[in-house]
């Protein structure tokens, strides 16, 4: 009878997270997102006039012989970082709710962000930098691990709407999020398809931008996850604010 009172139970037979820590993760999931974005938005504009958004990749910001290139590897590992938490200490047990559906796909979003973030070994050098080619990059140790991890990590988000939407669609206060689930079901892999292509052919102008294009679709798909964890938590601790404020007039 205590524990009943104690823990509040959810239709799986499991406990809500608290809505104070249901909060700060949501909080930390937004936060993630933005420091990951500002990363290479900010970056790009100290690259010189040789690098184009629209032609070269995030990646190359990371290169050896970019400058200030502690700035983007800091933001995208602290973006990592914070997408991880959310996704496994705020998502994870606010879905519970959803028993075995899909039960994996909090941990494939936490593991994806966290591979993205990584920036070691580097990059040798940008394509825009005088002498550097694509064969260049991809035989050093940085552009292999880069091509292979970055792709696996690229397709890993791209996927995430598909398990997490049965998972999400499993719990009626989540439902809100169906249009956004079914956006992101299409962009998202549209996107790392179109990428996949693009970085296949050499004569492909936009290489750049389409990667931004799916770097931007997995931010925002994160970002309303995030975002809708905090409504849920607020909702949740209305009830027990309104108790306390009755309890004591």
């Amino acid at each position: 009878m205590t524990d009943a009172l104690t823990l509040p139970q959810v239709e799986s037979g499991g406990t809500r997270p608290s809505s104070g820590r249901s909060f700060a993760w949501g909080v930390v999931g937004v936060a993630a997102q933005v420091v990951f974005t500002a990363g290479w938005v900010i970056a790009e504009t100290w690259q010189g006039p040789r690098y184009s958004p629209i032609a070269d990749t995030i990646s190359d910001l990371q290169a050896r012989t970019a400058p200030h290139v502690w700035f983007p590897i800091a933001c995208f590992a602290l973006g990592a970082i914070g997408t991880f938490g959310f996704a496994v200490f705020g998502l994870r047990p606010a879905l519970a709710a959803a028993g075995r559906i899909a039960v994996y796909s909090p941990w494939l979003l936490a593991i994806s962000a966290l591979a993205i973030g990584n920036s070691f070994p580097l990059i040798p050098c940008r394509l825009s930098d005088p002498g550097c080619t694509a064969t260049a990059q991809l035989l050093s140790p940085g552009g292999l691990t880069d091509a292979i991890v970055a792709g696996l990590a690229f397709l890993g988000l791209a996927l995430t709407p598909f398990p997490l939407g049965r998972r999400i669609a499993a719990i009626p206060s989540w439902r809100r999020l169906t249009p956004v689930t079914r956006v992101a079901r299409i962009v998202c892999p549209l996107s790392y398809l179109l990428l996949a292509v693009s970085t296949n052919i050499t004569s492909m102008p936009a290489v750049g931008l389409i990667e931004r294009v799916l770097a931007t679709s997995c931010v925002l798909w994160i970002g309303a996850l995030a975002l809708n964890l905090i409504l849920e938590s607020r909702q949740q601790g209305a009830p027990a604010l309104r108790a306390r404020v009755a309890s004591n007039p």
